[in-house]
């Protein structure tokens, strides 16, 4: 029986349940057939979404199916080239998983979705719909309505979801998802429009909004939880694959691969504002560090919490 919108419930106890649970509570906004409504404030970015998705596979064929429904009946309001980029990022295996997935919403709604592979058996559910895109969490497709997909309306998000300071092109270009030199082209078209503001300090120009409050009231409701979805589901992936390889492994094993995943995530807690477990941190504490971090991080977010420091606040 699904939750009334807003409703807080307890994390689940491991990482892997804690994904889905995020994943489930995202696509529920979106449309897709799902039992609870936990991210109802919080404004839900697909493309990073769709790989998580893809990479999460098997574990829930349920939510898989259903996120594949809601792609085949509304491919139009995702961007391929987004996709395409922010898929080069993935390892090998996340590549192949999110080819497949591709391919399987490419069959059934006879488009071409970059790295589409071998396509599975699909019987489509028809479940899935598009809500009112004037839902909160709905901003960044009623955004793309608006501007259309591209990189200039993926520019206006990031300046959206950030706390109005100044930024480079090449932290837009990571937060896009789109080529460094496709964005540097649209930066440079909204300042001349007047839209952005530009400064130079050295070689390098920063961007910020000239207009914030005029664009903010013109896309209209902003929910309160705007994260960046390509870091916080990076995280996400990153826990549950070392919880899958840790399993009964000996404390010294589980400390290396709890620093090497500490490593390959330090970016993205940074984009997050989120601090990392205490560098000085050795042998069989790094994995206990990692799970209370996992815990506070990725299980708030399971529920619809955003409770670290953020750049909205």
């Amino acid at each position: 029986m699904a939750t009334s919108r807003g409703a807080r419930r307890r994390p689940a106890d491991t990482f892997e349940e804690q994904a889905l649970d995020l994943a489930w509570g995202a696509w529920t906004e979106l449309g897709v057939s799902g039992w609870a409504a936990t991210h109802g404030d919080w404004a839900v970015d697909p493309e990073p979404l769709i790989l998580f998705t893809a990479f999460l596979g098997d574990r829930d064929p349920r939510l898989r199916d259903e996120a594949t429904d809601w792609c085949i009946r509304n491919w139009r309001h995702v961007s391929k080239a987004r996709l395409k980029n922010l898929a080069r990022r993935q390892s090998d295996d996340e590549q192949q998983s999110f080819g497949e997935f591709a391919a399987t919403v490419g069959d059934h709604a006879g488009i071409d979705w970059p790295g589409a592979t071998n396509a599975r058996a699909f019987t489509v559910t028809g479940r899935s719909t598009l809500p009112p895109l004037e839902r909160p969490s709905l901003v960044w497709l009623r955004l793309r309505a608006m501007f259309g997909l591209g990189a200039r309306t993926e520019i206006l998000r990031y300046f959206l979801s950030s706390d109005g300071g100044r930024a480079s092109v090449a932290t837009i270009t990571r937060a896009s998802g789109y080529l460094k030199r496709t964005v540097a082209e649209e930066c440079d078209s909204l300042e001349r429009a007047g839209v952005l503001s530009v400064r130079t300090l050295g070689n390098r120009f920063y961007f910020t909004l000239a207009k914030a409050s005029e664009l903010e009231e013109f896309v209209g409701d902003l929910p309160n939880v705007r994260p960046d979805w390509t870091a916080m589901l990076a995280i996400a992936r990153e826990l549950v694959a070392v919880e899958e390889h840790i399993g009964t492994a000996t404390l010294r094993t589980a400390g290396v691969r709890a620093r090497s995943t500490l490593t390959r995530i330090e970016d993205d807690l940074g984009e997050l504002d989120i601090d990392a477990p205490s560098a000085g941190l050795t042998g069989a504490d790094l994995w206990p560090a990692l799970k209370s971090l996992g815990d506070d991080t990725l299980g708030a977010w399971s529920i619809g919490r955003w409770e670290q420091a953020s750049p909205l606040e």
